[in-house]
């Protein structure tokens, strides 16, 4: 009988890449506004190409491409800077936002008596910002963050966290994440049940762990406890 839902935050409870280009782009923007040289859709692409080097958590992206573009006045540099952190702000909080249907059934599923995690590899501050900003701070039992372990998804860590606040067994637990790599694979190492949230998936499967459930929308959740 599952006691508890678990979920990976970025991509499977927020439309997290869909912000982030939305964002690179209204950054883009703000740095030809005040001097840059460029236009706004290749540059994006370029600050993407930062991301892919560091990773998308990256916190010194645009300080990283104005130095790549060779911008060495610093008064010009943190005029730029600044300019795009403040249009990358502004566009998170007009932006993140959780996908269609999170909020009523979590809810549901914690009316149901059912204990609502998360597992997320976002650090702590940026976890909690990002549930502040889509409104779903007060909505579970547990969060665990990349602070809490030192590791990353699918290390067996984050996971053995899960069980030990939760005192449940694996089989008690459905994990909902996007990432087959990370999400799917470190849950079923674990023996939990798992669900793939392929509206958010923007990572190759080909030779990826198979999850128990494929989420096509993040309502299909509900249907695939029924069955369990």
């Amino acid at each position: 009988m599952i006691r508890a839902v678990a979920f990976d935050l970025d991509n499977t409870l927020i439309n997290f890449m869909s912000f982030k280009r939305k964002s690179a782009l209204a950054a883009a923007r703000a740095m030809v506004r005040n001097g840059l040289k460029g236009t706004p859709g290749k540059m994006a692409k370029e600050i993407f190409e930062v991301y892919d080097e560091y990773g998308i958590e990256y916190q010194k992206t645009f300080s990283t491409y104005l130095w790549k573009r060779g911008i060495r006045d610093f008064n010009k540099f943190e005029k730029i800077q600044q300019a795009a952190i403040v249009a990358y702000l502004d566009c998170k909080f007009h932006v993140l936002r959780p996908y269609r249907g999170v909020v009523p059934l979590l809810k549901r599923l914690r009316k149901r008596g059912l204990k609502i995690c998360l597992v997320t590899d976002a650090t702590r501050k940026n976890a909690w910002r990002r549930l502040a900003v889509s409104g779903l701070q007060n909505l579970f039992d547990l969060v665990v963050t990349h602070d809490d372990t030192g590791e990353f998804k699918p290390h067996p860590s984050p996971f053995k966290i899960l069980l030990k606040k939760t005192r449940l067994r694996p089989e008690q637990i459905i994990f909902v994440g996007d990432n087959p790599h990370r999400d799917i694979l470190g849950a079923k190492k674990m023996g939990m049940h798992t669900a793939l949230a392929d509206y958010g998936c923007e990572w190759p499967k080909k030779g990826a762990a198979k999850a128990d459930f494929v989420l096509r929308r993040f309502g299909e959740l509900e249907g695939a406890l029924a069955g369990l």
